[in-house]
């Protein structure tokens, strides 16, 4: 029996403009840092905090927020605890004012779900922690639908890591026969919920904005949807 469903967030849920709204919403975040060091005196170059940030790649997705402030204070040469919580609180701040673009086929099948009584849950590969995630979700007007959210920032690891979805099973407190992942990764998604123990479905309706295309493993090995509106029919047959 399944009692709950978790997505993915990008390209799932909600998207964005690749690369404008990802530098949009960097931007926000190297201006909250430059503004906490200009508060203590220290004035930096936007330019050097900028390369610091990008300097960490694909690490921002299992820093937490304060690991992060930290790597970027001693970067700076400023090694002062009380500053590194600033800049943490003043980074994860930073994008409550983004809007994502969201799904609208989401907005539709969310409210079905819980109507439903199944639980929702959010699991992200992504430098957002829950709580900022939840403030994106928020903007795009379908947070009040999702019941937990699990970010990789929070956790440490990134999905296909089994660490990511077992901490889903903790949250929702259901063994992972019960519970259906959704996603637009093979490998992160698919994969990743399979060989932990959930049960996986597909969604490739939005690939076409992050120019990748159908994996044809996964999409022999799971059901695969075009639409987020097919899901519940999805879901009784499993």
């Amino acid at each position: 029996m399944i009692r709950a469903v978790s997505f993915d967030l990008w390209f799932t849920l909600i998207w964005e403009k690749l690369p404008e709204d990802e530098e949009l919403y960097t931007n926000l975040r190297i201006v909250s840092i430059q503004r906490v060091l200009e508060a203590r005196g220290y004035k930096v170059p936007k330019e050097l905090i900028l390369k610091v940030y990008k300097g960490l790649g694909p690490s921002r997705m299992i820093l937490s927020v304060r690991e992060l402030a930290s790597i970027v204070s001693a970067a700076l040469g400023l090694r002062d605890p009380e500053l590194v919580e600033e800049i943490a609180s003043a980074y994860e701040n930073s994008t409550d004012s983004f809007t994502p673009r969201l799904n609208e086929e989401a907005a539709e099948v969310l409210p079905k779900l819980k109507k439903a009584r199944l639980k929702v849950a959010v699991v992200s590969n992504t430098s957002f922690t829950a709580r900022g995630i939840r403030r994106l979700l928020d903007n795009v007007g379908i947070g009040e639908y999702v019941d937990y959210i699990i970010s990789s920032s929070d956790v440490g690891s990134v999905k296909p890591q089994r660490a990511v979805f077992v901490k889903l099973l903790e949250q929702l407190g259901y063994e992972g026969s019960e519970v259906v992942h959704v996603g637009d990764s093979c490998v992160d998604d698919v994969l990743g919920a399979l060989s932990s123990g959930l049960r996986a479905v597909y969604y490739v309706g939005l690939l076409r904005f992050r120019n990748s295309e159908i994996d044809e493993l996964c999409s022999r090995l799971v059901p695969t949807l075009e639409s987020l509106h097919d899901l519940p029919k999805v879901l009784d047959a499993l």
